[in-house]
């Protein structure tokens, strides 16, 4: 299996998982925080799906983020260079509501133009860098990120994906126990 046989078995994956745990979830449950210096089940869903809006975009293409690019920001009530990194617990308090709706749909969006970049990408690529930031935003244009092969991407994003599926199960199993 190659890498990118590999990392569409693992994407498509997440999203069954991803949408296990989201299934059957209320409004409120998906906006609860544990306190004020938590994050709710949507915030970290939308992170997660923005993250790979902004690996797949910015860094592997270089093109703008779907998030910008069909508006995304307006559909959901956040600012147009919202990142959905490095929130303070202030910005946490004031994320919007999210319903399941709209997390799936700007998920979905995000995941449909991942796959589509990967059905064109040559294998004999993935050990290049695009030599950019995918959050030039935050200062560090020509960081640690920028040197990132497609192929290390991948093991950040994988990961990334991973564990905030996680943090979401958990904060499930926080308001409906082990067998919610």
């Amino acid at each position: 299996m190659g890498l990118i046989e590999f990392a569409r078995d693992t994407l498509e994956e997440y999203r069954t998982r991803l949408y296990r745990v989201l299934d059957g979830l209320t409004f409120d449950e998906l906006n609860w925080r544990p306190n004020s210096d938590a994050n709710s089940i949507a915030f970290v869903v939308w992170h997660t799906s923005r993250v790979e809006d902004r690996w797949f975009q910015v860094f592997c293409q270089g093109v703008p983020d779907i998030w910008v690019r069909d508006e995304w920001h307006r559909r959901l009530g956040l600012a147009k260079s919202d990142l959905g990194i490095r929130y303070t617990v202030a910005q946490l308090g004031a994320f919007p509501k999210l319903t399941n709706d709209d997390l799936q749909s700007y998920f979905e969006a995000v995941r449909a133009e991942t796959l589509k970049w990967l059905d064109g990408l040559d294998p004999a690529t993935v050990d290049t860098s695009p030599g950019r930031s995918p959050f030039p935003e935050c200062g560090d244009p020509t960081g640690r990120f920028a040197s990132f092969t497609i192929r290390r991407m991948f093991r950040q994003l994988i990961g990334e994906e991973m564990q905030h599926l996680g943090h979401v199960s958990y904060i499930r199993g926080l308001q409906r126990g082990l067998d919610g």
